[in-house]
């Protein structure tokens, strides 16, 4: 109503009207019902255009998809690469030597330059200039390309009761494949860029929408044409390499081999010597087993060493278990020193 509401009905809305009063008027229900019209409309146009806009990308998605649906299906792309690679050839000799006979307008040390970058060319400067030709050159380039194309498909190793050339061809989807998915992202945030500035457009008088189809259309081209190119010289370059599986070597014999754990600090052999060397607690007393006549035990640690000092700590006469009389407990108060002589309250001590 604030933006689309006339001139009478803001003189009716500015009436001081009571707000528990409803308002039954015909002008205000029919102004409300036009507005709300107008709105409806607008929001209709907007959504109108997003589905525009989407409608681009849309279709460059159905046409990713295909193509990777055709590669994920096995799809022969031997002679797709013969096709892209002499389209490359053809559009390096238009672009070095043009239409022209004259070998003064030619660029040939760029157009060696140029399709060394797709396969190691052996032709020269000199064996390029006697053809003489634009169309006699590119005949000798394309025809040495796919010569070098099929050498390297009889080259590849192949697969267990297999050919060569099903190792091209699986190495040709793979390549594609990856191609496809790391230009496609890309793709996807170069059109997120231009969408974001494309309403820029229309303070130059142009409509954003038939920018966007424009620009969208020519970028989704750039994007497939560098498709091919690189998965060209990709393939022409790629190395291959079957892993053996390497089989392990012979395990020495375990036999006789005997294992030691780590000793426990509390109930291994070192705890135990810990605890006889520091001798027995005030009102204890320490009653050690017999020896075990056996050296070792079923780990294989040996358990002597610990016998010996049982012993020294059972004879040694320094250590004496302390004498203290009933009554002297009886006498004691909980927060007395204990009369054992540990040092600790009675409570805490013999008073438990």
């Amino acid at each position: 109503m604030r933006l689309f509401a006339t001139g009478a009905m803001q003189w009716v809305m500015g009436r001081a009207l009571p707000d528990d009063i409803p308002i039954d008027s015909k002008m205000v229900s029919k102004a409300i019902e036009r507005a709300q019209n107008t709105v409806e409309a607008r929001n209709a146009e907007v959504r109108k255009d997003v589905l525009k806009y989407d409608e681009v990308m849309n279709e460059q998605r159905k046409v990713i998809y295909r193509r990777r649906e055709q590669i994920l299906e096995g799809e022969d792309l031997r002679s797709r690469t013969i096709e892209v690679l002499s389209s490359a050839i053809d559009s390096m000799v238009t672009a070095n030597c043009g239409n022209s006979s004259d070998e003064e307008d030619w660029n040939l040390d760029g157009l060696i330059t140029e399709v060394r970058q797709y396969y190691p060319t052996q032709v020269t400067k000199d064996e390029l200039s006697e053809l003489g030709d634009p169309n006699a050159i590119y005949e000798h380039l394309a025809a040495e390309g796919i010569a070098y194309y099929e050498q390297r498909e009889e080259s590849m190793p192949a697969p267990e009761g297999g050919s060569p050339a099903e190792t091209m061809r699986s190495l040709e989807r793979e390549i594609m494949l990856q191609l496809i998915d790391q230009k496609w992202r890309e793709h996807l945030s170069e059109m997120d860029y231009l969408r974001e500035g494309i309403w820029l457009r229309s303070s130059a008088q142009q409509d954003p929408l038939v920018a966007w189809q424009r620009d969208g259309y020519q970028m989704f081209g750039q994007m497939m044409a560098s498709i091919d190119d690189d998965y060209v010289k990709i393939v022409m370059h790629a190395q291959v390499q079957v892993l053996q599986q390497v089989q392990p070597a012979d395990e020495p014999m375990l036999e006789g081999a005997q294992y030691q754990a780590a000793d426990d600090p509390v109930q291994g052999s070192t705890g135990i010597e810990r605890a006889l060397a520091a001798g027995p607690a005030p009102g204890e007393e320490v009653v050690f087993a017999p020896e075990d006549p056996k050296p070792a035990d079923s780990l294989g640690r040996s358990t002597t060493p610990a016998a010996p000092r049982a012993s020294a700590a059972a004879t040694d006469p320094d250590i004496q278990k302390p004498t203290v009389r009933d009554s002297e407990f009886d006498r004691a108060g909980r927060n007395d020193p204990c009369p054992c002589g540990s040092g600790k309250k009675f409570k805490f001590c013999h008073g438990r």
